[in-house]
């Protein structure tokens, strides 16, 4: 049983150097109580190098590495530890995990390997240094021994157990040439989201989609030809992209100093708000739970459904077909979307310098609504057209406007089905209507 208890000192005893050993062991063990809590997952990687050059010739090496193992113990090589020797690799290696690992504290076990003594089971290496004596200005150097981690390169398939592990990096394969081909999308637990370079690739993807869509909203809303259209979910949904945008931009700022499970947290919120407006349930997905150890799983689902969510296109609810004014009183409107003929209402908005229960009384008996090429049949020889019925309240996917009455189209006509195969839509309007405004709109459900 490791005891981490407190030394009793006291004057006079015969000191022993397991006295100080004990007392390194409750100062870690203070520190670490300490700061347990202060911060989800405090392990992982803040700075790597990878030796490009080693990966040419078949061998993982790396340059730099800082970090926290998972037991709390603080590193960076080559400063206080060294860096592990190159991992040769052959062709027989794929789909594997490079970890970076040290032996675990064991009870029982020496942590220190003295006099060149056997590192296979050890945590830390006697090192000599020349200690300066920090109280005295003097060049006077005492000659010490420290303790300089033992840090090694496992991988997939090696013997795991009883060792402080970090993934580092996966590899896909070693080609024939010896070259060794790591995986991009791979993130490897980490402080933060520069450490895995892959996260900071994910940060500019999210607020590039973001507001690209935000823009598009945006821009939307304000076109004045369709400026009072658009419904509450559009202003709903261009809130949460506001809300998103500078949130992102803030974390990309700042990526060196905050924790993947706080770009998680944001993640999984944005996907939840706009599962409301892009999916057919309306509600979240069933996102896996974080995973420190394997990061790559853990955002994966999530950022596939950002994605569909923020590039799935939300159609608008009203959409105005401009009528050109022809010879004859005739106007023609062109259904661009042809989709609209078989999944919208339509809906004539009329507006004339008369009372507006005369337009509704008079208007369906004298228009006359049908495909472009039918229209001078249907008006020179009585023909009926589409009807129209005047509506009792105002369609809600559009404005409210003084003055205009509204009147729905019969999309059940037979003379509809033919508007599939014409070019355009044609309205004459027959009488004294003067100042006389016509707009046509599709309407979807």
């Amino acid at each position: 049983m490791r005891n981490e208890n407190r030394v009793a000192w006291s004057e006079g005893m015969f000191l022993r150097v397991q006295h100080f050993q004990q007392a390194d062991r409750w100062t870690e063990r203070l520190v670490r109580t300490a700061t347990h809590g202060l911060a989800p997952y405090p392990w992982g990687i803040s700075e790597i190098g990878i030796d490009r050059g080693a990966l040419a010739i078949g061998q993982f090496a790396l340059s730099n590495l800082r970090g926290v193992l998972p037991d709390g113990t603080p590193f960076e090589a080559p400063v206080d530890a060294d860096l592990p020797p190159p991992l040769d690799l052959d062709e027989n290696t794929k789909n594997a995990i490079i970890y970076l690992a040290l032996p675990a504290r064991q009870p029982g076990k020496a942590d220190v390997a003295l006099n060149g003594g056997a590192r296979n089971s050890v945590r830390l290496v006697a090192s000599p240094y020349e200690a300066p004596d920090a109280n005295v200005e003097t060049d006077f150097m005492a000659p010490i021994d420290v303790g300089r981690l033992s840090l090694r390169y496992l991988r997939t398939g090696d013997e795991l157990a009883g060792y402080e592990l970090i993934g580092l990096a996966r590899i896909i394969e070693v080609r024939s040439d010896r070259a060794v081909i790591l995986d991009p999308a791979y993130i490897l637990p980490s402080l933060n989201c520069t450490a895995a370079g892959r996260l900071n690739e994910l940060i500019t993807e999210l607020l590039g989609i973001v507001r690209h869509r935000a823009e598009a909203i945006a821009e939307r809303i304000g076109d004045p030809t369709i400026r009072g259209t658009a419904e509450v979910g559009d202003y709903l949904l261009l809130q949460i992209l506001n809300r998103a945008d500078p949130m992102l931009k803030h974390i990309s700022a700042n990526a060196t100093r905050i924790h993947p499970i706080v770009f998680y947290e944001h993640c999984i919120q944005l996907a939840g708000e706009l599962a409301t407006f892009t999916t057919e349930r309306k509600r979240a997905s069933d996102f896996p739970s974080y995973r420190h150890d394997d990061l790559k799983a853990t955002f994966a689902a999530v950022f596939d459904d950002l994605r569909a969510s923020l590039s799935s296109v939300l159609e608008q609810a009203a959409v105005a077909i401009e009528l050109a004014e022809r010879r004859h009183g005739v106007r023609i409107g062109t259904i661009n979307d042809r989709t609209l003929l078989r999944d919208a209402g339509f809906v004539l908005a009329v507006r004339a310098e008369m009372p507006a229960e005369d337009v509704r009384r008079k208007l369906p008996a004298q228009i006359k609504v049908g495909p472009v090429e039918r229209i001078a049949d249907l008006v020179n020889v009585a023909l009926p057209g589409i009807p129209v019925r005047p509506l009792p309240v105002l369609p809600r996917q559009l404005p409210y406007r003084s003055g205009t009455i509204y009147f729905e189209l019969d999309t059940k006509n037979p003379l509809w089905k033919q508007l599939d195969t014409s070019g355009a839509i044609a309205v004459h309007l027959a009488g004294d209507f003067p100042g006389l405004e016509i707009e046509l709109w599709a309407l979807r459900e």
